[in-house]
């Protein structure tokens, strides 16, 4: 007997005879670790493909291993119909009436029916309905619709987010290209990489500013095609390359997509972002399913594009392992991995999955109808493979052939016509499994899935599966305002910055946002009052009807800059006027450099302040600014405004200068950069990176080092295992034996007692040497073998709950070590200071005018 609960195995069904057409007592155990080297489904509709994709990922989630999980038909949500307690009211929802109808029976009746198959069915193949409700527990089960709100949404156009960590130029500028061409396959636009210059435009686009660390959304990146960033592209200048009339015409297909009804739907919802949707915030994994049957073609493929590139960075970010950490499926890849010449946008980040990804313990499965349809080179990376029926000849010929390819890269042999004959034989639930891992190929039949196979669902379907999620999502949200306003009524005892305004703790030496020291007493208003003067500031008397010949005219040696005017929030109607004003800031941009070389940590850091002009004779206020969030330009938006004075205090050079050692003496020795750090993986937070994302970094290392103790322990409890396994294999044997010995002892005595009445009734001797003595010895053999059974078994399942103990602890142990973080505090020298800007800023307010109402200053520009 094998167990079938055994750690870091899947249990996949029973070996199968090909000659007999029958079952085999011998269950298939399939090791996690062995899917690092990646898998390859392959079968014709019907061959119960489905069906063991799913009872991978039920054993996956059994184990604790997170699975991103692409369902195309709706199949793979079947994995929510968990029934642990198998009643026909549980399977009722989800019965077919048209099937039921079918079959001339009522819902109910087919509820009952169904229910009854999956008791059976479960029964035959060793599962209980305790295995359903580990199944069910053992995860959080998601279910995305992107572009939808059946499900969970996702955000995906709201932003193109500049990918974070360490990447290497060359994984740049795959990414940069994968996501130009999904973006370009919404529009009828050309997304040749190297031919098309839509391409070539948006690539750049993106390049230049990720290379900055700066997001971009599909609002921005029109503008930024109407008015390029970047003056060159190649040798041309941008008008050169791609005039601007033409790059109209791109931008105004862009546009449709943004005005289009649907947009809204593929702004909204969570972001796509692996890091923090792969564990749930108890620590336990997540199933997430994208579901993606109400999409399009072009839709499907612009959004697994981005998925797929956001697996290949989230797979690099992590530690190196050679244990199993998460599984990426793939459900029917037909035309997103295609053969040469075809080069859809998924196929780049695929194929540097199958190549890269075993090195950071991420599997990937992928399931197709036919071979033929796979590109060969991926096809040779996967080092499993579970092949059911095949539709054609030629089916079988390509994946022979790349099954001889797998065997030559990992240096195993295969039999081909051995193989042919097999794959010819195979019938419904019946695989053949190569692993190159494992010897020769196994026959094997798929065992009976835990989770109800309801076939396709539909979006109705998926709402009611998620409802229930998405409720606790929305009385999530629904708290944050209600603790935004308790805590407006406790702003009198409330702490601010002086510096930047951030709301600090009562006790806290520097502040958590711009990491500068804190007074030692902090006015609760300071950020009102702050904000309150700056709105109050412009000059009424110079707005209306004021002069609109352009800003003051002030000596060479005074930098002037202007920051970006924004639109008003809401639109102006006809009883109302607004006008453009600008009024005299001070502007201060410096870059900061904390390093500390023992540490091993370097940051550079951009602050980018203004405030306003002091009183002449007086210095700058400079723990009451305000930061901006982008590099303000050289000159005016070009529309008519007014501009105020500029105060005597900051009207020329020498002034400025003054002002300008100022703000660096307060830079040095104000600013701090707070770091988080744990000790024992020696982990830094980046400055830009919250407790949660650090901590999770640190979780991902303790997973990583729990593995590996758990490797260790994983082989030393495997062994004893199967000790006991064979001890108790042999007593059974043994009680076998004993038992047809004992009914041969049994059926003798019958005989004995039958002789007796004979010798009574006819006088036979007294003795009868032909027959045997009756004895006890093959009872108490019997007694003895059934009592090691019984010991075995009880010490098989004290190894066990030793077992779970033992990965307790691990589990417990790593998970205290990842919560030891402390803060940290990075000082720069006065040398660490560059100014890169210093001058005076022109800050942009709305004057707005409304009949019988008092005039309202509102600013025009973008703060933080």
């Amino acid at each position: 007997m094998i167990d079938i609960e055994q750690p870091a195995c899947f249990y996949l069904g029973k070996e199968y005879d090909l000659k007999s057409r029958t079952v085999l007592d011998q269950p298939v155990m399939y090791e996690a670790r062995d899917l690092t080297t990646h898998g390859v489904v392959v079968g014709m509709t019907g061959s119960g493909k489905t069906g063991l994709c799913l009872t991978i990922l039920e054993e996956a989630a059994i184990d604790g291993y997170p699975c991103i999980i692409i369902d195309l038909k709706g199949d793979l949500s079947n994995l929510l119909l968990n029934f642990p307690e198998l009643q026909a009211e549980q399977f009722k929802p989800w019965i077919d009436p048209g099937e039921a109808k079918r079959k001339k029976r009522t819902v109910e009746e087919q509820a009952e029916v169904v229910a009854e198959a999956w008791r059976g069915g479960l029964a035959e193949w060793g599962q209980g309905p305790d295995r359903i409700a580990r199944l069910k527990k053992s995860s959080e089960w998601r279910i995305y619709t992107p572009g939808s709100e059946a499900g969970l949404p996702l955000s995906i156009l709201a932003n193109f987010s500049a990918p974070k960590g360490k990447f290497t130029r060359e994984a740049l500028t795959e990414r940069v290209e994968s996501t130009a061409s999904a973006l370009l396959g919404l529009t009828a636009a050309a997304a040749d990489p190297v031919q098309s210059r839509e391409h070539i435009l948006i690539a750049n686009l993106l390049l230049h500013a990720w290379l900055q660390g700066k997001d971009l959304n599909l609002e921005r990146i029109i503008q930024q095609i109407q008015s390029p960033p970047i003056n060159k592209i190649g040798a041309f200048d941008v008008e050169t390359f791609y005039p601007e009339k033409e790059r109209m015409k791109l931008a105004v297909a862009l546009n449709n997509i943004l005005a289009s009804p649907g947009f809204a739907a593929w702004v909204t919802g969570e972001p796509l972002d692996l890091a923090k949707m792969l564990y749930a915030s108890d620590g336990r994994p997540r199933q997430c399913i994208f579901y993606l049957a109400h999409l399009d073609d072009t839709q499907r493929m612009f959004f697994l594009t981005l998925l797929l590139e956001e697996v290949l960075a989230w797979t690099r970010s992590q530690p190196g392992t050679t244990s199993l950490r998460a599984l990426l499926y793939f459900d029917e890849v037909f035309g997103y991995l295609p053969p040469h010449p075809g080069n859809p946008p998924t196929k780049l980040p695929l194929m540097t999955l199958m190549k890269q990804a075993r090195a950071f313990g991420v599997g990937v499965l992928l399931a197709t109808q036919n071979p033929v349809d796979l590109d060969y080179k991926a096809l040779t990376n996967a080092g499993t493979w579970f092949v059911g029926k095949l539709q054609t000849e030629r089916d079988k010929a390509r994946l022979l052939e790349g099954l001889e390819g797998v065997a030559a890269a990992q240096g195993t042999m295969t039999d081909r016509k051995h193989l042919d004959q097999i794959i010819s034989a195979l019938g419904n639930r019946v695989f053949l499994m190569h692993n190159v891992h494992a010897g020769k190929p196994i026959v094997m039949q798929t065992r009976w899935a835990l989770s109800y196979l309801a076939g396709p669902l539909t979006r109705e379907h998926i709402s009611r599966l998620m409802e229930q999620e998405k409720e606790a999502q929305s009385q999530s949200a629904e708290e944050v305002p209600a603790r935004k306003s308790e805590e407006g009524q406790a702003a009198a005892t409330d702490r601010f910055c002086t510096e930047c305004g951030t709301k600090v703790d009562q006790g806290g030496k520097f502040c958590s946002n711009c990491g500068a020291r804190l007074p030692v007493r902090i006015e609760a208003s300071a950020e009102d009052q702050f904000k309150q003067g700056m709105a109050r500031s412009p000059s009424k008397s110079a707005i209306p009807g004021g002069d609109f010949s352009g800003p003051p005219i002030l000596s060479s040696d005074v930098p002037q800059f202007y920051l970006p005017v924004l639109p008003l929030a809401s639109p102006v109607g006809s009883s109302h006027a607004a006008k453009l004003h600008y009024e005299v800031r001070l502007l201060a941009s410096a870059e900061i450099q904390f390093n500390d070389q023992k540490k091993g940590q370097s940051h550079l850091q951009t602050r980018r302040l203004i405030a306003i002009p002091p009183s002449p004779g007086q210095n700058v206020a400079w723990h009451n600014v305000e930061p901006i969030p982008e590099e303000p330009a050289t000159t005016p938006e070009a529309v008519p405004a007014t501009f105020g004075p500029v105060p005597a205090s900051v009207n020329d050079g020498k002034k400025l200068r003054s002002l300008e050692k100022s703000f660096v003496d307060f830079l040095y020795t104000n600013a701090s950069l707070p770091i988080l750090y744990n000790k024992t993986f020696d982990l830094y937070s980046q400055p830009d990176e919250d407790e949660q994302t650090f901590l999770k970094r640190c979780r991902t290392a303790a997973q990583a080092a729990s593995e590996g103790e758990v490797a260790e322990l994983e082989r030393k409890f495997r062994k004893k295992f199967e000790a006991l396994d064979a001890s108790l294999g042999a007593a059974r044997a043994e009680l076998e034996q004993s038992q047809a010995q004992a009914r041969r002892r049994h059926n003798e005595e019958l005989l004995r007692s039958g002789t007796s009445i004979l010798k009574t009734l006819f006088g036979w001797g007294r003795s009868m040497p032909w027959l045997p003595r009756s004895d006890t010895a093959s009872e108490r053999q019997v007694h003895r073998a059934a009592s090691e059974i019984e010991k075995y078994q009880t010490q098989r399942q004290r190894l066990q709950a030793e077992w779970e103990e033992s990965i307790a602890a691990v589990a417990a142990k790593w998970q205290a070590k990842a919560e030891e973080i402390k803060d940290i505090r990075l000082t720069p020298r006065k040398s660490d200071i560059r100014v890169i800007q210093f001058g005076l800023a022109w800050a942009p307010f709305w004057h707005v005018e409304s009949d019988g109402r008092p005039a309202r200053i509102l600013p025009a520009y973008a703060s933080r």
